[in-house]
């Protein structure tokens, strides 16, 4: 059998492992978001963070840190090839004028293909624990993991913004619309949505004080 692993570079093939979880539904809450682009997954992260004391986890942090660190290492500017305008532009100073996106959507198949997802997002999550043990969680897309994410007690929220397409040809939209969700929070603007995300918190008795 093959599931596949989910890297911000794109999906790709993933063995099929048994990770131990990591936790049981009694310690922290874990909350993974998934949905299209540009329904608020990151703003409800962000919120979650700053008012819940969550701690904010991306399935590749790591990964997209290191990948900065070689660029940097070659002597070319790491962080804006990684997070900013640079990603996505031909670059003379990489074999065959590629773009810093080629490496990265690489790296990420060795990561997740090669490595598999107990050394992505059970990753991220095992650094978490260590920062702050009895802080919740939440991962701010979930797309490929969501089997494992589940498995390791953690619930899925899905946010929706009716009418609201997305951008075209987002190969993980197809996977993200089949994962059966715990909750799913429909909003047509960020005062909704905030709006809902605390009425949820205000029923969970694992929410830190």
């Amino acid at each position: 059998m093959t599931t596949h692993a989910y890297s911000p570079f794109g999906p790709h093939p993933l063995a099929d492992r048994s990770p131990s979880p990591v936790n049981d539904n009694r310690g922290p809450m874990m909350i993974g978001l998934t949905g299209k682009r540009n329904v608020g997954k990151s703003t409800v992260a962000e919120y979650l963070e700053s008012h819940y004391g969550f701690e904010r986890i991306h399935a590749f942090d790591a990964g997209k840190i290191a990948a900065a660190a070689w660029f940097n290492a070659m002597g070319l500017p790491g962080r804006e090839m990684v997070f900013g305008p640079l990603k996505d532009k031909p670059c003379a100073d990489l074999p065959g004028n590629t773009s810093p996106r080629y490496f990265l959507e690489r790296f990420g198949h060795f990561m997740g293909a090669e490595m598999g997802v107990e050394w992505t997002l059970a990753m991220e999550v095992a650094a978490a624990r260590r920062r702050a043990p009895r802080a919740p969680i939440v991962v701010e897309s979930v797309v490929y993991e969501a089997p494992w994410f589940k498995r390791a007690g953690g619930q899925i929220w899905r946010l929706e913004r009716p009418d609201h397409e997305g951008p075209a040809g987002v190969a993980s939209d197809s996977v993200q619309a089949a994962i059966e969700a715990d909750v799913t929070i429909a909003a047509h603007d960020v005062d909704q949505l905030l709006r809902l995300v605390r009425q949820e918190m205000a029923g969970d008795e694992r929410v830190a004080a």
